[in-house]
C-alpha cells in the first residue's frame, strides 16, 4: 500500500539524478530506490511524494528533508554563476548515505562513467549481497564487508584495477570504524580516510559529504575544477589546493552543496 508525504522545496528526479548516488531503476515516473538492505519506491507529483517499502522517518533522513535548504542556498548564492545553478535546480537535495556502501561505490567509480560505475555496482551486490523481493522487482542488498569473501568473482565483474583497492576496504573496515569520523573536524576525518587504500581528497569528499554530513566537503574531479577554472577564473589553470582554498573561503561552511548544484549544472550545461 502507498503512503504519501507532503515535501517542501524537493526535487525527486534531480536529487536521485545528479551523480551522488548510484543505485536506482527508473520506471516511467517512479524510482525503485535500492539501498543498504531496503528496496523502495518513490515518485513525486507536485509537492507530493509516492512511496512504499519504507516509513515516513526514514524518507525524511535519506533525502535530508528536514535540511533548511532555503537558507543554505540563500548561504551559498554567492554569484551570478551558482545562482543560475539553484534557480535551474532548485530543490536539489544532498541524499545521506550509508557510509561503508558510500566509500565502496566510489572506490567502484574512478575513471568510469556513471552508467558503467551502476552496472559494477550492482554486479557487486547480485554476486555478494542478499536477494531482496520488492513487489514484482527482484533486487540485492549492498554486501557488509565481511560477506565479500570470493575475491576472484571481483575480476568477472570488471572492477579492473581497482580491485586491491576494494580487497583492502572489505578486509579492515567495518560501519562503525566509517560512522565514527564524524566525531573528528572535516580536516582530520578526511586524512584518516585517505589513509584507506585507494582512497584519494576526492573520495574521502565524497564519503565524508554524501555519508557522514559534513556540509563543507567539496569533492573535486576533473570535471568541477575545469568548471571552477573556466566560469570562475576564466580559463587560468589552478592547483587543486587553489580551488580547495578558493571554493572554502567563497562558499563556507555549505560549500558542499555548492558542488552538488554547480556539478549537477556544468554536468548538463558545460560538458
Amino acid at each position: 500500500m502507498s503512503n504519501k508525504l507532503k515535501v517542501n522545496l524537493f526535487s525527486l528526479k534531480d536529487t536521485l539524478e545528479s551523480g551522488q548516488f548510484f543505485r536506482f531503476t527508473k520506471i516511467n515516473d517512479k524510482y525503485i530506490v535500492q539501498t543498504s538492505q531496503k528496496i523502495f519506491s518513490v515518485e513525486q507529483k507536485g509537492n507530493i511524494l509516492i512511496y512504499e517499502g519504507v516509513d515516513e522517518s526514514f524518507l525524511n533522513h535519506f533525502f535530508r528533508l528536514n535540511d533548511d535548504l532555503e537558507s543554505i542556498l540563500k548561504e551559498i548564492d554567492k554569484d551570478p554563476i551558482i545562482h543560475n545553478a539553484i534557480l535551474e535546480y532548485k530543490g536539489l537535495r544532498l541524499i545521506r548515505q550509508d557510509p561503508w556502501e558510500c566509500l565502496f561505490s566510489f572506490l567502484c567509480s574512478s575513471a568510469k562513467r556513471i552508467s558503467h560505475i551502476r552496472s559494477i555496482i550492482e554486479l557487486i551486490c547480485k554476486a555478494y549481497g542478499e536477494k531482496i523481493i520488492f513487489k514484482n522487482f527482484i533486487g540485492y542488498g549492498f554486501p557488509e564487508p565481511c560477506h565479500i569473501k570470493n575475491f576472484s568473482r571481483l575480476e568477472s565483474i570488471g572492477v579492473g584495477f581497482r580491485k586491491d583497492f576494494l580487497i583492502k576496504a572489505c578486509n579492515n573496515l567495518n560501519r562503525e570504524r566509517l560512522i565514527y569520523l564524524k566525531n573528528l573536524s572535516y580536516k582530520d576525518a578526511r586524512k584518516e580516510l585517505i589513509r584507506i587504500s585507494g582512497v584519494g581528497k576526492k573520495i574521502a569528499d565524497c564519503v565524508l559529504l554524501y555519508s557522514l554530513d559534513f556540509n563543507e566537503a567539496f569533492p573535486i574531479d576533473t570535471w568541477i575544477k575545469k568548471g571552477i577554472q573556466k566560469t570562475y577564473f576564466n580559463g587560468q589553470k589552478l592547483s587543486e589546493k587553489e580551488v580547495e582554498s578558493f571554493v572554502s573561503n567563497h562558499f563556507g561552511s555549505y560549500a558542499g552543496y555548492a558542488q552538488l548544484y554547480l556539478y549537477h549544472f556544468w554536468r548538463n550545461h558545460l560538458f
